[in-house]
């Protein structure tokens, strides 16, 4: 390579710039662009800039400093003489230093020139390949061509005005080729399913009964639709499969007539049976509105998986989105439920269970005993914290702590991320003696209601009490529509609005609903002095019945006698009990002949 010179030392000065210059494109050869496609980009981007300087000087009578509206704005004359003006010292200075400065560039004599034109460079990139790094070797090529095309720009614009300018051709840049858009392989709509459900169970979303509860949606619409390809799914086939679930009976896959058949078969049986029922005979119980809206969401939500995960095409919509309506939440959901009239209130707390029954097998016939069992407690929970039936049921021995000499229930994983909270246990229940009938004594790790044997698909210990609350509603006479163990909540909530004076972030505490108050009472106080509000309001709670009866009158701070013994004959009657349903369910299994 040659140099330039006889001198030893400017050559080894040269020769070391170079190599700093080269120094980009010596670490990586690797180039994307050829110097041909940078040449056509740069030339795009100056015919792009011609264009515009050529119809801005039509659009303003010849001015091209100025823009139409600017131009407007002045004098006429005084706009020309300072576009005149403009192009004059343009000419004289601006151009030629840049000129000068492109050239020494171009050269590399001067390193400070380079510095100088890199904003031009860093805004003709940003326009023609927004994507190329500067200091990439494709972003070194494209530099220099751009400073190439620069000098080039002015050079034409001078011969443009002396008139000896020879028309070039427009260059346009080169479209990239856009990468095809490859669709999904087809697959079975229904074939995603474990993992989608894997998935659900995996971020919390889903608990086992909430997944077992949604196999039903992928069975009725496999019955019902067939298990047609992702992409075939259409909203028509969304329509068609939520009219034949209004139609499906209620418990049809546990009436002993139609265990076995095809969902379809079941419907048509059904409709048969109504068709020749005699006048007075109620209908067969179809799928409620509720129950169809949760297959649907399930489906909805299947759909939107797959669309996430690539299953379906991205320009797919939803065929199962628009047919459920919006449910209301929060203060705004209260109407689904009814809270419970202080008349049912009265009547229940004054039935058998707890004002005596006649022996631990007959709870709704009047007597002298009174069990302290999981049905007592968990009732008197509800009514008294407005706490859920599963934050009860489901909580352990430790779970019970003590704060600032505050017997308090810690209640985690719930419902809602609202829902964990630390409950202080009730002076009502303290009187009771609930601490030394279910906490002193005991084994931190042992369940708090160990009578309540998990069942159900979520092995919940709420299902065991659930069942049996609606059972004994309905013997005692204090069982309504919409009334259930949640509208306990409404008659806690209201309990709690109607204090006077009452901080509402301690109520929202209590029930566990979120807000703002909630929050910041929570960090104003120290956590034995917050509690200590929250058991003031929660002992403020008056459910209008005399329960003095049931006060525990035996030694405070140790386990009650024979609580142990009681614990373990309540256990040994709930085995006996789930033995028994197992049998009489094994029976209603077997086949008639």
């Amino acid at each position: 390579m040659n140099l330039k010179t006889n001198s030893r030392t400017v050559a080894i000065t040269r020769a070391r710039v170079l190599r700093v210059a080269l120094d980009p494109l010596l670490t990586d050869l690797t180039l994307t662009l050829s110097r041909a496609d940078a040449d056509c980009l740069v030339r795009g981007w100056i015919d792009q800039h011609a264009q515009a300087w050529e119809v801005n000087i039509a659009t303003t009578g010849g001015l091209a400093y100025f823009t139409k509206a600017e131009s407007e704005a002045m004098d006429p004359d005084q706009s020309r003489e300072m576009d005149d003006l403009m192009r004059i010292v343009g000419d004289m200075v601006a151009r030629p230093q840049f000129k000068v400065v492109t050239q020494a560039a171009l050269s590399g004599r001067r390193p400070d020139a380079v510095r100088i034109l890199e904003p031009i460079v860093e805004k003709a990139l940003a326009d023609i390949a927004p994507d190329i790094d500067r200091d990439s070797p494709d972003g070194h090529l494209l530099a220099r061509t751009i400073l190439r095309g620069f000098a080039t720009l002015l050079d034409e614009r001078a011969d443009a005005e002396r008139g000896t300018l020879t028309p070039v051709p427009r260059h346009v840049a080169p479209r990239r080729p856009e990468k095809p858009v490859t669709s999904p392989p087809l697959i079975p709509f229904l074939s995603r399913w474990t993992e989608f459900e894997t998935a659900k169970r995996n971020d919390g979303r889903w608990k086992a009964d909430t997944a077992s509860n949604a196999a039903s949606s992928r069975k009725l619409f496999l019955g019902l639709m067939g298990d047609k390809a992702a992409s075939a799914v259409k909203r028509q086939d969304a329509s068609e499969w939520r009219a034949l679930l209004f139609r499906v009976p209620r418990l049809y896959d546990k009436a002993r007539d139609w265990r076995d058949l095809p969902v379809r078969e079941i419907i048509q049986s059904a409709d048969a049976r109504d068709a020749v029922a005699e006048p007075g005979v109620e209908p067969v119980a179809r799928l409620k509105l509720a129950t169809v809206d949760k297959h649907f969401g399930n489906l909805q939500e299947y759909w939107d998986w797959l669309h996430t995960n690539g299953h379906v095409p991205r320009a797919d919509t939803n065929p199962f989105e628009g047919f459920i309506q919006s449910k209301p939440k929060g203060r705004h959901a209260r109407h689904e439920r009814d809270a419970w009239p202080q008349a049912m209130v009265e009547k229940l707390f004054t039935s058998p269970v707890f004002s005596g029954c006649k022996n631990l097998q007959r709870r709704t016939v009047a007597g002298s005993m009174v069990y302290r069992d999981a049905r007592f407690w968990v009732t008197l929970w509800g009514r008294l914290t407005g706490a859920r039936e599963d934050e009860i049921c489901s909580r352990v021995v430790g779970d019970i702590e003590f704060v600032a000499s505050i017997a308090i229930l810690r209640i985690r994983a719930s419902k809602t991320v609202e829902s964990p909270r630390d409950l202080p246990v009730p002076e009502a229940l303290l009187r009771m003696g609930f601490l030394e009938h279910r906490y002193f004594g005991r084994d931190p790790e042992e369940p708090l209601f160990p009578e309540l044997i998990p069942q159900g698909p979520g092995k919940r210990r709420s299902a065991a009490f659930s069942g049996w609350f609606t059972y004994y509603r309905v013997r005692t006479e204090t069982y309504k529509a919409l009334v259930d163990f949640h509208s306990f909540r409404h008659n806690v909530s209201t309990d709690l609005q109607n204090m006077p004076g009452l901080n509402m972030g301690w109520a929202d505490e209590i029930t566990g609903h979120d807000s703002p108050i909630r929050a910041s009472e929570r960090q104003r106080y120290a956590k034995g002095v917050f509690m200590t509000h929250l058991k003031e309001t929660l002992d403020r709670i008056e459910i209008g019945v005399d329960l003095t009866h049931l006060d525990y009158h035996g030694p405070r701070g140790v386990a009650a006698p024979g609580a142990a013994e009681e614990r373990r004959e309540f256990v040994a009657l709930a085995e006996r009990d789930m033995q028994l349903k197992a049998t009489r369910a094994g029976r209603a299994r077997k086949p008639r002949r």
